[in-house]
């Protein structure tokens, strides 16, 4: 994923496995000027026995409880976009985490 994305660098910093918040997000891309979109991908493989919603759910909530995002808003990223992958053999589920979130509580998180 790093590799698709280097093509960013010359107006964001894509780091892959970098340290933020409460633990270490798979990839962040954090704009190099405030007022620009950044993005935290958490990306899993279901474990045996896990479905692929299942696997999406524990992807989002890892993003938010250990707050991958803050070190896109410290950076000034506006908007930030929080996003999970599921990947199963050949298919692939991708979501945002407030959409993950908002179907199991019945509302979007903030």
């Amino acid at each position: 994923m790093l590799g698709l994305l280097v093509q960013l660098e010359g107006d964001y910093d894509v780091r892959s496995n970098r340290e933020s918040g409460l633990g270490r997000a798979d990839l962040l891309v954090r704009p190099r000027a405030p007022g620009r979109p950044g993005v935290v991908l958490e990306l899993k493989v279901p474990q045996r026995g896990e479905t692929p919603e299942q696997a999406l759910l524990a992807a989002a909530r890892q993003v938010r409880d250990r707050r991958y995002a803050v070190e896109l808003v410290a950076a000034g990223a506006a908007p930030v976009h929080e996003l999970v992958a599921v990947f199963d053999g050949k298919r692939a589920w991708v979501k945002l985490v407030d959409d993950v979130l908002g179907a199991k509580d019945g509302h979007a998180s903030g």
